[in-house]
């Protein structure tokens, strides 16, 4: 076993508690009709609305099904989920079954990431600019959508395009 595989073990169970915490934040924030995200074991979009299915077969949306905006990916398994909390600011849930975190998740949730207030950063010529940044609630990474090569970009409920806006 190499360093960088005993690394990626022993960080694993620190991330996937950090991931408990996150959902917690997520049952705050976007709360299911019944249950909790921790529960949850697959995600899916049901025309417009969101679906979360539990390892008894069990099923509900969110409590309040307007919070569901955009997702990427395919409905029957999205990579990402975007949600949008009662202060117009997103969340969003990705996916990856072969991911860190992902694959020691039930439904298999590899990231969360919350987006910010507008905040104050300085560009190249030290002049500040206010921009939206996006802290991953798990690595407490942060990154403005300008610093990116690709801005975020979903599928709403209606099949349009749908981007965030760095402002």
């Amino acid at each position: 076993m190499t360093a960088l595989t005993r690394s990626n073990l022993e960080d694993t169970p620190l991330s996937c508690q950090k991931l408990e915490l996150a959902k917690r934040l997520l049952d705050e924030q976007c709360p299911l009709d019944n249950g909790s995200h921790s529960q949850t074991t697959h995600y899916v979009v049901y025309y417009n609305h969101l679906m979360a299915f539990f390892a008894d077969g069990s099923h509900c949306g969110l409590k309040h099904p307007n919070q569901f905006v955009a997702l990427c990916g395919h409905k029957d398994d999205p990579t990402a989920i975007l949600l949008k909390k009662s202060d117009g600011l997103h969340i969003e849930l990705t996916f990856n079954r072969c991911g860190n975190t992902g694959k020691c998740d039930n439904a298999h949730i590899d990231d969360i990431q919350i987006e910010t207030q507008l905040s104050a950063l300085n560009n190249e010529d030290e002049q500040p600019q206010l921009k939206r940044l996006w802290v991953s609630f798990l690595t407490g990474v942060q990154h403005s959508l300008c610093e990116t090569s690709s801005m975020k970009q979903y599928t709403d409920k209606q099949g349009n395009d749908y981007q965030l806006n760095a402002y």
